[in-house]
């Protein structure tokens, strides 16, 4: 079963070092560039979640 790495912002909206702790914790639970994270964003197109499954390599 994948393991799902999701990330909200601590405020309304994430910000870079949020995004970028986000990729580092992705990549230490087994993602690979390759894989293709979803987000959602608010109306004004601001990134307020970001999502990814990441293969068990168990």
């Amino acid at each position: 079963m994948p393991k799902k790495i999701e990330h909200v912002p601590a405020g309304k909206h994430m910000t870079l070092d949020e995004i970028a702790q986000f990729v580092a914790d992705a990549f230490a639970a087994g993602a690979n560039g390759a894989d293709v994270p979803t987000g959602r964003l608010s109306f004004g197109g601001k990134l307020q979640q970001l999502v990814v499954k990441v293969a068990d390599t168990k």
